[in-house]
Parts: C-alpha cells; sequence; structure tokens
C-alpha cells in the first residue's frame, strides 16, 4: 500500500477540540501555503508535493482537517464556517500572518469561507475544484450521498469502501485505492460529515470579489464539471487546467509544483524568491 506517512516532517499541535495532525515543509519565513485536502480523505493527497512545493520557496502547511486523516474529530459535527474557523486557529496557532489557501473539493469550500470571514489574512485562494451545487443538487445529495456502512465481521464493509473508491475513480492503481481505503477507515462508519457539511452551506460568492482567486484542477477532475459555473460565478478566478485526475499531484506532480508554486508566489508577491527545480 502507497505510504500514508511519508517523508515530510509531520506534527501534532493541540486544540480546544483535540490534536490536529499536520504535514510541512519549507523555511518559516517563506511565503505560507496552506494546503486543505478533499473529504473523507486527509494531507497524505499532498504528500507527494509538499517537500517539492517547499523547495520552490513556500512555507507548506498541510493539516488533516478535524475527524479525517490522525485529526481527531469535533465533539459535534461541524458546519462549513466551523471548520473555516478551526483552519484559522491552526494557523494562528502556528504563528502564520497572511497566507495563500489552497482547498480542493470541501478544502476549497472550507478555504473560500475562510477567506471571507478573514480578508484581510488572505492573500490569494487556489482553489483546486470547488463544487457549487444548484438547491435541487443539495437536496439530493443530503437525502443519499455517502450514507455510513455497517462494520460487519465478515469484513464485507471493506469491500463496500472499495468499490465506492473504485466506482469514484476507475483510472487509482491497486496502491491508490488502498491508501484510499485507509483513509475511510480512519475516518469511520459515517464518513460524510463533512459532505453533509457542503451541502448544507451556501457559499456567498459575491463577499469572494475582491479576493485574488485562481482554479487549478486536472481535466479530468470529478469537480471539472462545475467549472463552467464556477467561471461564470468567478469571473475575475483565473482558470488553469493540469493534466490528470482528483490526483494530479501524485500523477503529475511537477506539473502540479510549478503551477501552484508560481501562483502562490505570484500572490504572495514572492515570486523573485524562487528557486531553482
Amino acid at each position: 500500500m502507497r505510504d500514508l506517512k511519508g517523508t515530510s516532517e509531520r506534527a501534532y499541535l493541540r486544540m480546544p477540540w483535540g490534536q490536529v495532525h499536520l504535514r510541512r515543509a519549507g523555511d518559516p519565513g517563506a511565503p505560507a501555503l496552506v494546503m486543505v485536502h478533499q473529504s473523507p480523505l486527509s494531507s497524505a493527497t499532498f504528500e507527494v508535493v509538499v517537500e517539492r512545493l517547499a523547495a520552490r520557496g513556500l512555507q507548506v502547511i498541510a493539516p488533516d482537517t478535524p475527524g479525517f486523516g490522525m485529526s481527531d474529530p469535533t465533539p459535534k459535527p461541524w458546519s462549513i464556517p466551523q471548520y473555516a474557523a478551526g483552519m484559522w486557529q491552526v494557523v494562528d496557532a502556528l504563528g502564520l500572518d497572511r497566507v495563500v489557501l489552497l482547498g480542493q473539493h470541501t478544502g476549497a469550500v472550507v478555504v473560500a469561507e475562510a477567506a471571507i470571514s478573514r480578508p484581510e489574512r488572505v492573500r490569494g485562494l487556489l482553489l483546486q475544484g470547488i463544487p457549487l451545487y444548484t438547491e435541487e443538487e443539495r437536496a439530493e445529495k443530503l437525502a443519499g450521498y455517502a450514507l455510513p456502512y455497517e462494520p460487519a465481521l465478515d469484513g464485507s464493509h471493506l469491500g463496500q469502501v472499495w468499490a465506492r473508491v473504485r466506482g469514484l475513480y476507475p483510472e487509482l492503481d491497486v496502491d491508490g485505492i488502498d491508501r484510499q481505503v485507509a483513509e475511510y477507515l480512519a475516518t469511520g462508519p459515517d464518513f460524510g460529515t463533512a459532505y453533509r457539511a457542503v451541502f448544507e452551506h451556501r457559499l456567498d460568492t459575491d463577499a469572494l470579489r475582491d479576493t485574488p482567486i485562481a482554479l487549478v484542477h486536472g481535466v479530468k477532475d470529478l469537480v471539472h464539471r462545475f467549472t463552467d459555473v464556477v467561471t461564470a460565478t468567478l469571473p475575475w478566478a483565473e482558470l488553469e487546467l493540469l493534466s490528470g485526475t482528483d490526483f494530479t499531484a501524485d500523477e503529475h506532480p511537477e506539473e502540479y509544483v510549478d503551477a501552484v508554486a508560481r501562483r502562490a508566489l505570484a500572490l504572495h508577491g514572492a515570486a523573485d524568491l524562487e528557486v531553482a527545480r
């Protein structure tokens, strides 16, 4: 199975709701990039690129959101504003000032809300696929998407999780599916808590009008289907399509690192700090 641990530095922070696990790399004085993963996965999504982005002149922080990966769950399910507030508590605990936020899928909704709540702290957003659902889609998703599985002594629930991952991402190899199954199991039977937070949340996109935004995701990303709606809703956002699927960081790391580092450094106004790959 592909290693969930990786080689980047890992650490824990003790927060009011429990411990938060994170990956980090780079000079503490370098421009900060905070990366928030999709659900129900973890910061392992970004492991391949954490140190590579740091080598391009960034300080990279990739936390596991509460209840996912190796971070403790919250006492009760959180809303998107609560996830955003919790992310700012992590950023504050690390002593970071103004940051670039990158979010993928669920993480994109979280960082967008974080930018709305604390615009003075955000230099810009990199959205790696952001879903903007219609009211009908919200209702449909809330009614039956990502229902909990029932653990069984015969292990049949493992097959259910495997089939779900395989069905969502038919291009994943065995190692990739293994990693995601491990992440699902770490979250527990009700892995859809953050999904429901997204379906119940209505993002005030107009409040992002003064925030520099780049849309950076793979052409086969599941959330690419929203691109026309997103670009119409956020007409000032710049679009950069990359090769690959949701997991372009794994599949095409150099292309991903080039796009993310270039844009993050530009948002920080620090492109001259970039070092040679």
